[in-house]
């Protein structure tokens, strides 16, 4: 995995992610939702299509990190070299003035 150095260390490192599962019964509302494909609900179903989908990747392409009071974890399947048919999914969450996740932002995306 790949991480993005801020001031908010404690984010940047491996253990986002367990942060981020302890949040995987969050329901993400229809609003906030625009992954496609089988039904994403909660956290836990965006987590597990991003480690899905970066299997069948030849190297691991999943990213995460945190600029200010936002933080992403996405998967793109677009290499260098190609121009056309690939896509990225972000799980967009915010973080508190105390580092912790904001429950009720998480956000998911596909972009072409």
């Amino acid at each position: 995995m790949y991480f993005h150095k801020t001031s908010y260390q404690d984010y940047v490192s491996s253990d986002l992610v367990k942060k981020v599962l302890k949040h995987s019964n969050q329901i993400i509302t229809d609003e906030n939702n625009s992954c496609e494909g089988e039904p994403i609900n909660t956290v836990g179903d965006v987590v597990a299509s991003l480690l899905e989908m970066n299997k069948y990747n030849k190297v691991d392409m999943l990213s995460y990190g945190c600029f200010n009071d936002t933080c992403t974890m996405s998967l793109s399947t677009c290499q260098p070299w190609e121009s056309e048919e690939c896509s990225s999914r972000f799980l967009k969450f915010n973080i508190n003035e105390q580092s912790e996740i904001r429950a009720d932002s998480f956000v998911c995306f596909d972009m072409p």
